[in-house]
């Protein structure tokens, strides 16, 4: 009997976690893809525009979620450069009364490298809090370009699926 309380906490956790991501990934709404390992990002920019829940933004100050195939320091260090460069925009719109300093810290652009991705691990990372939303593994067969399209679309449609709720 205990053994089939703690199995039935255990999958009620589960699925209680499992409806609480959701909700977190249900919110978002537009969504920055990071440059990744063999032009990846563009695959899958292609593949996930037919996703209905999600925009693709060029500005990623103006995303909810990152989409990358790394995490780790350089790309914590990135997330600060995103930020800084979205206050940096909201400084700039805001009136400032004459004689006052005016903002003028300009971020050079970051060159990202790809080497050592294309490891087949993908991520979704809320801009704001850092949570990591959603992940998946799909490693393409190799870099030719049907199997990067094929790949793309493995991944925005579990991606897809999972905004939506379907189960696997």
């Amino acid at each position: 009997m205990r053994t089939l309380a703690l199995l039935v906490s255990t999958t009620l956790a589960t699925m209680i976690g499992f409806a609480q991501g959701n909700a977190e990934l249900s919110q978002v709404q537009t969504i920055y893809l990071m440059p990744m390992a063999n032009g990846f990002d563009q695959y899958l920019a292609n593949r996930l525009r037919a996703v209905n829940q999600i925009r693709i933004v060029t500005d990623a100050s103006k995303a909810d979620a990152i989409f990358t195939d790394k995490i780790g320091l350089a790309f914590e260090a990135r997330l600060d450069e995103i930020e800084a460069a979205a206050k940096e925009k909201i400084a700039a719109a805001t009136p400032h009364v004459a004689g006052e300093a005016q903002p003028g810290m300009k971020l050079a652009p970051k060159v990202v490298s790809s080497i050592g991705r294309g490891r087949g691990t993908y991520f979704l990372v809320d801009r704001r809090s850092r949570v990591v939303l959603w992940s998946s593994f799909h490693k393409a067969k190799d870099a030719q370009p049907k199997n990067m399209h094929a790949n793309a679309g493995k991944v925005a449609s579990e991606l897809a699926d999972d905004f939506s709720g379907k189960k696997k």
